[in-house]
Parts: structure tokens; C-alpha cells; sequence
């Protein structure tokens, strides 16, 4: 076999490695669409949040996470759209009403948090908490907010300090 015969099976070899390669990561991820962009837990149908920042189009699993996000890395985020958790159905955020501050948080760890001596942590932060979820309507928001606590606002009002 020649030199440049083993140099292009070798190149052509890498090229099929990256190929395939990109496949399986382009794959993964669309299995994976259920899966938040930023904290990596599970994305509940009813609290689904599409969002700009830092100039990339993400999927989070509440419009607290993308605060959040946006709060400790200090860059504008812009909601692009959100779920009305009584319905499921895509939702602008400029039309939604949101329970701000609510009990009710989505988005749980799945495994607790242990000290040195084996016992429970207190959990002090946690990125999706207190909850916050939009709603179509002002009567599922108030009464959401009546049975979870929160209160009910505007998306200028929910944003407040948030870059933009």
C-alpha cells in the first residue's frame, strides 16, 4: 500500500469519526429537548420557557430559572415565550399573566444534599424557587396564587432588575 493511499484512508477515517460523531451529538440533544438548557433538570409541560440570552435562543424549565440566569450572570435576557400552566398551550409573554413568589416549585432535585455526618442539608438556594408561572388568564392566575400563595403580575413587574 502506498503513503498517500494509508494518508487518505486515514483522513477519511477521521472525517467518518466526525461525521458520526456530530450525528450522535445532534441526536442527543434533540431526544433531550425535555431537558433544561440551563439547569439541566427535567422541563415540566406546564412551566416551559423559551428565552433569549447572551444572544442564544434557549429552553429553560420555569421563567424563574431564566431570571435567575440572568440576575447572576449579569446579561439581558428577553422571555420569547412561556406556557400557560393551566393549559399547556404556548403563551407571549406580553399577553401572560404571572404568579410571582409562589410555594409551588416544578423544578426539584432529585437527589438530596448531605453534610460531613450523613444528614439532610438544608436547602438555602435554589435557582427555580420561589416559583413563578404564567397563565392566559387573570382568574387561573388569582387562583393559583390563592391556593400557592404569590402574587400576580405584569411581565414588567416580574422582570424588574433583570438586564434587558
Amino acid at each position: 500500500m502506498k503513503r498517500t493511499d494509508k494518508i487518505g484512508y486515514l483522513v477519511l477515517g477521521g472525517l467518518l469519526v466526525m461525521v458520526l460523531a456530530a450525528g450522535w451529538f445532534f441526536g442527543l440533544r434533540s431526544r433531550n429537548s425535555n431537558v433544561c438548557d440551563i439547569c439541566q433538570r427535567q422541563i415540566d409541560p406546564r412551566a416551559r420557557v423559551t428565552l433569549e440570552i447572551g444572544g442564544k435562543r434557549k429552553d429553560a424549565c420555569c421563567a424563574r430559572c431564566a431570571i435567575t440566569e440572568a440576575l447572576q450572570e449579569r446579561r439581558p435576557v428577553r422571555l420569547i415565550r412561556v406556557t400557560d400552566y393551566a393549559t399547556g398551550s404556548a403563551l407571549s409573554p406580553d399577553q401572560a399573566w404571572f404568579v410571582d413568589g409562589s410555594r409551588k416549585v416544578l423544578c426539584s432535585h432529585d437527589q438530596p444534599m448531605f453534610d460531613e455526618s450523613k444528614h439532610a442539608e438544608h436547602l438555602a438556594f435554589d435557582r427555580c424557587s420561589p416559583g413563578a408561572y404564567a397563565f392566559a388568564r387573570r382568574q387561573d392566575a388569582e387562583a393559583f396564587a390563592r391556593a400557592n400563595g404569590g402574587a400576580v403580575v405584569r411581565l414588567n413587574e416580574l422582570m424588574v432588575g433583570v438586564p434587558r
